[in-house]
């Protein structure tokens, strides 16, 4: 029992970091917006 919860687990694992890795990938290659440093900000 324990081998089968600890590979569902590692499944899931899986699986979650699939789906951040998809969705932070996607946000950053929609928008490459890079907005101007204001001249007071800049030294």
């Amino acid at each position: 029992m324990k081998k089968i919860g600890y590979k569902l687990l590692i499944l899931g694992t899986t699986l979650l970091l699939l789906l951040a890795n998809v969705a932070s990938a996607s946000a950053c290659i929609i928008s490459h917006y890079q907005p101007e440093v204001p001249e007071t900000l800049r030294k």
